[in-house]
């Protein structure tokens, strides 16, 4: 017999027995197998899982396919996903902005409150490169060195540079006025812009770029006169439609072997943000279909007397503007001639909600830029009048409505017409009633057709209003929204209904491209290099203008390097992908322009990612296309 051995005497004990046979002492129940004690009433050991009875150990439990797969850990923001990337190869436009005056100021104040101050103002400026979607670098001394297009590209780097370094100027106003009061000194500031391709990476502790892009614009600055923004011509070209220069004598920087070719930014040209017009509208090619789709929506509007809302999305440079336009050509031809309003949704720099219906009502207002408030307030009171009448019996004045959409839409108005009301949902209410009624008296003259540019970067509120133009004005009114795909990431059901419609502009066909190439080139002499432009620009409009007109500028005939205005929208594109979708995109240009979807899946199994989901949004986005079949069967192939 087994046994248990007795802890006194040692006498070996019969199974179940629970005192000593020899010496009557209390013996202790103990496992089979791994001898740890355990109560009477277990059945197996709790130290290593074996039966009592018969001391064989349990076999393992199989949980692995009963545990659920790990969840991959959330994906960092796209700015801090950039900040820990790979060093890569970037274009940014670099600014340097430095405080002239800070050795006499030094000399007049104690150290720590020069410290202070000069904090104070650098950190005043920086709020202006945050206003315009920039990044600040550092601060070095009396400097701010800041980033447009990294860590995040914008297809507008070097016009937010130039927007931002404006302001800082006119910040200076407001950073004397307070400082003159407290200390009785004051700054001027020189500012230096510059535009080029950079190394941008993890270096020493922190996330910065280095080249010599840096080195021109730090150079740049120091030259500059105080109260100036000096820019340099990568700069210039990239923004000579949206801003007013002033060109200066080449200057000689240092560790520059020849001169610098430099301009003096004067401020911004009186036009909308966004995107310089061509010089010459370049020809419509491929659109015919969806001109007629809109020509049809629009004689349903006025037969009916009826709103309508059409959504065209396409990516950027596709010709989502050059449709409008061309669309609104012909409605300039129509009998009745409607009345045509259009609005911009900046994508920085004003904090108005309703920036576009303000354009719109300025426009009808006959409100300009130069207008003081009290004018602004007086063509806005008269219009509305003219339209509304006193208004309707036991409503709201026509003057109090009048009031009310100047509030919202930055016209100042008197202290004595401000709404009582404080509850935002009821101030809103009301907003969208006093706009509905001037948009059905707008319509119910002449059809109206509210044409709104880039909705994809309109707040909540923006959006709502126009849906609820869309779907309550009683009046002819078509409603064109211009917008890229990521409108239907936040809002899914954007566009839906019976009285709405959805017009997805795709790049323009192999064919229908190199038409358009070859009708950009100035008396036909564009030769071989057609084809080659038509298939680089990927059927975008926009890339093969920009393509076009860099070749004419350089008398080129080799389409070598994208101009960087494409560049631009490239690297905004693909910064605008999750951070898992933009490595894989980074993995697949490796391997060329086309790729199988196999070459992508260790990074998939490494981060606990779906290959297939990411790639089929990829395809959505119009990133890659589905390729040519494969030669190994099964294999999925995909191409740039």
């Amino acid at each position: 017999m087994a046994g248990s051995g007795c802890p006194s005497c040692g006498t070996a004990n019969p199974d179940g027995a629970r005192f000593c046979m020899a010496c009557g002492s209390a013996l202790e129940r103990s496992c089979p197998s791994c001898g740890v004690g355990v109560p009477d009433e277990a059945k197996f050991c709790m130290s290593c899982g074996s039966d009592l009875a018969t001391g064989a150990p349990l076999a393992p439990v199989a949980r692995a396919a009963e545990e659920p797969p790990p969840v991959p850990a959330p994906e960092p923001s796209r700015a801090e996903a950039a900040k820990t990337a790979p060093e890569e190869r970037r274009q940014v436009t670099v600014l340097f902005a430095d405080l002239s005056g800070y050795t006499a100021v030094a000399e007049q104040l104690d150290p720590e409150a020069v410290k202070s101050l000069v904090d104070r103002c650098l950190r005043r400026l920086g709020q202006e490169v945050d206003r315009y979607g920039g990044h600040v670098d550092k601060y070095i001394g009396d400097n701010v060195m800041a980033l447009f297009g990294a860590p995040v590209a914008h297809e507008d780097d070097a016009e937010r540079a130039v927007r931002a370094a404006l302001a800082m100027q006119d910040a200076m106003e407001e950073i004397n006025r307070d400082v003159g009061a407290a200390h009785g000194v004051s700054f001027e500031l020189r500012v230096g812009l510059n535009t080029g391709e950079v190394i941008a990476g993890a270096i020493g502790d922190g996330y910065t770029v280095i080249g010599d892009t840096v080195n021109v614009a730090s150079r740049l600055q120091s030259a500059g006169r105080p109260g100036t923004v000096t820019v340099g011509e990568r700069t210039v070209r990239a923004t000579s439609g949206a801003v007013e220069y002033t060109e200066l004598e080449p200057l000689t920087l240092k560790g520059k072997a020849q001169p610098v070719p430099a301009w003096e930014a004067n401020g911004v040209a009186a036009q909308p943000v966004g995107r310089a017009p061509s010089a010459s509208e370049s020809p419509l090619v491929g659109r015919d279909y969806e001109l007629g789709l809109l020509d049809s929506v629009y004689g349903r509007v006025v037969r009916e007397g009826r709103p309508h809302l059409v959504t065209m999305i396409g990516e950027a440079g596709v010709g989502k503007s050059r449709l409008l336009s061309e669309f609104e050509r012909r409605l300039c031809a129509r009998e009745p001639q409607p009345t045509l309003l259009e609005g911009h949704c900046l994508p920085y720099g004003s904090g108005i909600v309703y920036w576009a219906l303000g354009e719109m009502l300025r426009a009808e207002c006959g409100i300009v830029e130069s207008d003081s408030g009290e004018e602004a307030w007086e063509k806005l009171r008269d219009s509305m009048n003219q339209l509304l009448g006193e208004g309707e019996p036991g409503g709201e004045p026509t003057e109090r409505r009048a009031a009310l959409l100047g509030r919202f839409l930055g016209v100042e108005i008197p202290e004595d017409l401000e709404p009582a009301e404080e509850d935002p949902e009821k101030l809103r209410d009301s907003l969208f009633s006093a706009l509905r009624s001037v948009v059905e008296a707008i319509a119910q003259h002449s059809p109206l057709v509210m044409a709104f540019e880039d909705i994809h970067w309109a707040d909540d509120g923006m959006l709502d209003a126009i849906e609820h133009l869309a779907q309550l004005v009683r009046a002819p009114l078509l409603i064109l929204c211009m917008t890229r795909d990521e409108l239907l990431e936040r809002r899914q059901d954007w566009g839906s209904g019976r009285r709405a419609s959805q017009l997805f502009l795709d790049p323009l066909t192999a064919e229908d491209a190199r038409e358009l190439v070859a009708s950009l080139f100035p008396d036909a002499n564009g030769g071989n290099v057609v084809p080659q432009v038509a298939e680089r620009s990927g059927g975008n409009p926009l890339f093969a203008e920009e393509m076009v007109r860099r070749l004419v500028e350089e008398g080129s005939s080799e389409a070598a390097e994208l101009p960087d205005t494409v560049q631009a929208v490239l690297a905004a594109r693909l910064d605008s992908l999750a951070p898992f979708e933009r490595r894989l995109v980074q993995q697949a240009s490796i391997v060329g322009r086309t790729f199988w979807a196999g070459a992508l899946a260790p990074i998939a199994e490494e981060e606990g990612r779906d290959l297939d989901q990411a790639l089929r949004e990829l395809e959505e986005k119009d990133i890659v296309v589905p390729g040519a079949e494969g030669r190994l069967a099964g294999e999925r192939v995909l191409a740039f």
